[in-house]
């Protein structure tokens, strides 16, 4: 019975110790949220490109697949010529397609005729370059596409080199939290509340490429170039962030 006894009183006691700390603890006044601000931002980052990316179609039409194959690679051999003396080496000469198949004749009367054949040899040229002189230089091998005897380029596009994009998407996203953040302040303020700390952050990365402009100075024979006016490459971030009211 003793021993029961001592037990009770150790569990009367220990009872009454966790009592007393509890209630010490509740007596402590604590930051509770009171709740949550959800916010998006935007941030953006923009740097002139440096490189020029040219897509080109070679084309040839002959009465035999060999002939028009081998008309195909002189019209290829003499682009590689004009733009070596651009400086654009074979290496940045890349092809991307290459199709060859018939062309045909449809008479009036009767079923249709092969009447020779097609070769288009798509070709994509790069040339990485200084942004002040990238709009002159991607004029210049335009010239010298045409010069070479081809005149389907069927895009231009400028670009910028894959460490300084990497270096921009993250000035872009550091941004966007930055907006976010001043975003969710004024909210705070108005509501008369008090910003804590961050939640969550999720962010979704979106890069766009300005459009290059044609520039007012267009090719008038061999003495006037042509010229582009380069738009700037543009990485645009949005992220949303999750604030806790204190």
């Amino acid at each position: 019975l003793c021993q029961i006894g001592a037990d009770e009183s150790r569990s009367n006691a220990w009872q009454n110790m966790r009592g007393k700390h509890m209630g010490k603890a509740m007596d402590v006044p604590m930051d509770r949220p009171k709740g949550i601000i959800t916010v998006n931002g935007e941030g953006i980052a923009s740097d002139r490109p440096n490189i020029i990316s040219l897509r080109v179609d070679i084309r040839a039409e002959s009465n035999s697949a060999e002939k028009a194959t081998r008309i195909a690679a002189n019209n290829f051999d003499n682009l590689v010529d004009s733009l070596g003396r651009k400086n654009i080496g074979k290496k940045d000469i890349v092809s991307s397609n290459f199709d060859l198949g018939p062309v045909y004749y449809y008479p009036r009367d009767g079923p249709p005729e092969i009447s020779g054949y097609r070769v288009i040899h798509t070709v994509t040229i790069t040339k990485q370059t200084d942004p002040d002189k990238i709009g002159k230089e991607a004029g210049e091998i335009i010239d010298a596409i045409t010069d070479a005897g081809i005149n389907d380029v069927s895009s231009v596009q400028f670009l910028l080199d894959e460490k300084t994009v990497n270096e921009l998407k993250k000035l872009a996203l550091e941004n966007a939290v930055e907006n976010a953040r001043e975003k969710a302040g004024v909210l705070a303020k108005a509501s008369d509340v008090k910003l804590g700390g961050v939640v969550s952050v999720s962010e979704s990365a979106q890069f766009s490429i300005a459009e290059p402009r044609f520039g007012m100075i267009e090719r008038a024979g061999a003495m006037m170039p042509t010229e582009f006016v380069a738009g700037n490459y543009d990485v645009t971030a949005s992220v949303q962030v999750k604030f806790r009211i204190i």
